[in-house]
């Protein structure tokens, strides 16, 4: 399995690979559209390399709650292991 996620985009880069791991092909997906190159392109064009990899259409907001719910979910896990190392 490929996962192309610019981990240097913040708090990404603290998370280790098994967490990214754990996502959905979807929510990899938004993912690898909000970082790295793709993510300085323009909204159409993250929605329909989005839709090219879910085979689903995609709308603005629905990208975004998903990223929301993502970031969360990643802040999450990452607030977990730092309480863990302590």
């Amino acid at each position: 399995m490929k996962i192309d996620i610019d981990l240097k985009a913040g708090f990404l880069q603290e998370l280790k690979r098994e967490v990214l791991a754990t996502l959905t092909p979807v929510e990899r997906a938004i993912i690898e559209v909000s970082t790295g190159e793709i993510g300085n392109k323009p909204d159409a064009v993250k929605l329909g390399w989005l839709k090219m990899r879910t085979k689903e259409p995609w709308t603005k907001q629905q990208y975004t709650r998903a990223l929301d719910a993502v970031m969360k979910k990643l802040r999450a896990e990452l607030e977990a292991q730092s309480a863990r190392k302590e």
